[in-house]
């Protein structure tokens, strides 16, 4: 009896030992959350990368989480204008969407909304997703395609769809859309193609390798750290002030 009873004192302590162990796990991985979500981005902004003449916006997907407006608000980024993906091929939209499309009009933010284009997928029903999920007001971005997949099936089909994607758009909306693509990709299968439309291009390096490019938006980093987004952001430059940047809007 003895014996039995030491053994269970043994594992009393030992199971005593494993609930503090896991409580303990707990309370650390939730501060640890807490802290990277309210204090970590506001210690780290990195201002400089948002200093500049041009206006400065970023670009929203649900892949940066839950944003907290209030923070984002109070941003030392001058933010002027916030583009979000709404839609994704014939049948994607993206979760956040509508939330963050309404937040962005709240909090007296320019917004816009972008289509993730797939080559592969009908340009027709790609539209009519976006058109479905967007409606445009008065200061609204006009509509903007990503295009950044290639073709299975060749660079004039590529086009061609595009083109159609685009001209459903300007009918709709009665504005002209822009497209937002890769420097390479660019100089690769739309130099020459699209250029009646406003660029919104990527490119990394440095604004000098779009000298010879008439671009309306510039995403110039993937790395901008701002009070309320959990994730890095896209940055983007403007090709001109904020009377300029209302000239693309409804």
């Amino acid at each position: 009896m003895k014996r039995k009873t030491s053994s269970s004192n043994n594992f009393n302590r030992y199971l005593i030992a494993v609930i503090v162990f896991l409580i303990g796990y707990i309370v650390i991985d939730i501060s640890n959350r807490y802290y990277i979500t309210h204090y970590k981005n506001a210690n780290q902004e990195n201002l400089h990368l948002s200093k500049s003449d041009y206006a400065f916006g970023i670009d929203l997907s649900h892949y940066n989480g839950i944003l907290d407006w209030d923070d984002i608000n109070n941003s030392k980024h001058p933010i002027k204008y916030i583009i979000f993906r709404a839609s994704m091929g014939k049948d994607g939209t993206d979760k956040h969407f509508k939330r963050n499309w309404e937040n962005a009009k709240k909090h007296h933010f320019i917004r816009g909304a972008y289509h993730y284009y797939r080559p592969s997928e009908s340009s027709s029903l790609q539209f009519e997703n976006f058109a479905r999920n967007v409606e445009l007001s008065h200061g609204d971005v006009f509509p903007v395609l990503d295009i950044e997949e290639q073709s299975p099936y060749g660079a004039a089909n590529l086009r061609v769809g595009l083109l159609n994607w685009l001209n459903l758009a300007e009918e709709k909306y009665g504005v002209k859309p822009i497209i937002y693509t890769g420097l390479s990709y660019y100089n690769d299968f739309l130099k020459g193609y699209v250029d009646d439309y406003p660029l919104w291009i990527a490119s990394y390096s440095n604004n000098r390798k779009l000298k010879d490019i008439d671009w309306k938006f510039h995403q110039f980093t993937e790395k901008m750290v701002i009070n309320g987004i959990e994730t890095n952001v896209d940055g983007n430059y403007f090709n001109g002030s904020l009377e300029d940047l209302l000239k693309v809007c409804k």
